[in-house]
């Protein structure tokens, strides 16, 4: 190694220090001192936002979302793994927690859980959930694919500028029948199908071969809820006048709730015997050729045989006499963000997940064909997309989707009282429905009754 004379130490040096204050235009401090300090000023703005990022996925992974699904569906752990598979295409970091079946019943009697952040729950308390603060805003911007929707229940969730829950899935009272069965096929009115199906044509809570109908008239909220459906295809009054007594009842529109219930046998609507039946266990029975038609929802299809999902025929109940001026009226599960999210910081999580549960993608994986069923669930979508894919594949989607095209559907809610009504008013709506079943179908047990209307 050659040592430079000082001499030339020197003279480089100088140079050095004479290039460093050529390039350093404040002329105090040397360009090195100046590298040197920008290299620290960098390395420290770069350890603050590496820590700001680690604290970032440190609250990712210590993040849950606790979820509550709409429990009354054929397959509902085909939901939670549908929607587990999606969201770890989006969050991966971030767990989800479903709540047990038994611990949230869809709003009926159940308060949204305080943890919950996303909830499914019917429609019909939308007003009421509302009222309470139980339902947090979402912006316009904010919903995936928001023309996606079928109109009814987009708009059923929009409140002024800002909607208060996203669409899920959608249903309506169906009459289910044989194609080939033209009078029901033809009727457009109560009381044509009443003419084709009769009157009291079994009273066994099975009907003997293909006659009567079946549907379930059991439970108190069923026969509530039946009643406003009614009373608006009576009369078009929405949002649905709510009676406070007996006496405010629109009484036609329980005499068409006796005239649907004089259609089945009384065991057979009002499920009064045991063994009690099993969800959707009037579908299989009509599948078995018990029964002319029964009234129930689309998922119904689901507890068919093929071969009855190859001649089945099904159209929106009518429920009374009146010409189908009036709008008719579609159920919907709708998705919900619960405002305790913003208090827990998860409030953009939430949305997000919202969003996953009610993306088309989802929706198919959710209520279509799965790895152990070659069939789909047959619950009704509410993105025309949805219906379009599964119809591909299962044409009784396409039969379902036209229910919907080009129809006037509004979405069944009741009020900001809904609860405090039903609580009020719907066994004793119940309880008017069943009165003087009996004297139209009063035969002696060892009297057959003929079927005089098994069609041809």
């Amino acid at each position: 190694m050659r040592l430079l004379p000082a001499t030339d130490s020197q003279q480089v040096q100088q140079e050095v220090i004479d290039f460093e204050n050529l390039i350093d235009p404040r002329g105090k401090k040397g360009a090195k001192y100046v590298v040197m300090e920008k290299l620290i000023n960098v390395s420290l703005t770069l350890i603050f936002f590496l820590a700001i990022s680690l604290l970032g996925i440190g609250e990712a992974l210590a993040t849950e979302l606790h979820v509550a699904l709409y429990p009354y569906v054929p397959r509902l752990e085909q939901f939670q793994t549908a929607i587990q598979a999606e969201w770890d295409l989006v969050e991966p970091n971030v767990p989800l927690n479903f709540f047990p079946s038994e611990d949230w019943d869809g709003g009926y009697s159940k308060n949204p859980p305080e943890n919950a952040d996303v909830y499914v729950f019917d429609a019909m308390f939308f007003d009421y959930f509302r009222n309470q603060n139980w339902l947090e805003p979402i912006q316009a911007s904010e919903i995936d694919n928001l023309e996606d929707f079928v109109d009814y229940a987009i708009d059923g969730v929009k409140v002024g500028e800002e909607y208060y829950a996203i669409p899920q899935l959608g249903c309506a009272n169906i009459l289910f029948y044989h194609k080939n069965d033209a009078p029901i096929a033809n009727a457009t009115k109560l009381d044509e199908i009443q003419n084709a199906l009769g009157s009291c044509t079994y009273t066994s809570e099975i009907p003997p071969d293909i006659r009567g109908m079946m549907l379930d008239m059991s439970g108190a909220t069923t026969n509530a809820t039946l009643y406003l459906d009614i009373a608006h295809s009576l009369t078009g009054q929405y949002p649905f006048p709510l009676p406070e007594n007996e006496s405010q009842l629109n009484f036609q529109a329980i005499e068409n709730m006796q005239e649907l219930l004089g259609m089945a046998s009384y065991e057979n609507a009002t499920d009064s015997m045991e063994p009690k039946q099993q969800p959707y266990q009037q579908a299989e029975w009509f599948s078995n050729g018990w029964g002319r038609a029964f009234m129930g929802y689309t998922e119904a299809i689901s507890n068919m045989s093929e071969n009855t999902r190859q001649n089945i025929g099904f159209k929106v109940m009518p429920l009374s006499d009146q010409d189908q001026s009036y709008p008719e009226v579609f159920y919907g599960d709708v998705i919900g963000v619960n405002t305790t999210t913003k208090e827990r910081g998860t409030r953009d999580l939430a949305v997000k997940l919202a969003n996953t549960m009610a993306a088309s993608t989802t929706i198919i994986a959710s209520i279509g064909a799965d790895a152990s069923h070659p069939y789909p669930q047959y619950l009704m979508a509410t993105r025309p997309s949805v219906f379009q894919t599964l119809e591909e594949s299962f044409p009784l989607y396409g039969d379902m989707f036209r229910l919907i095209q080009g129809q006037n559907i509004i979405m069944f809610k009741v009020n900001d009282q809904s609860r405090s009504w039903l609580e009020t008013m719907k066994k004793k709506i119940r309880d008017q429905a069943r009165q003087n079943y009996s004297g139209g179908c009063d035969y002696p047990a060892i009297k057959t009754i003929i079927n005089k209307n098994y069609y041809q």
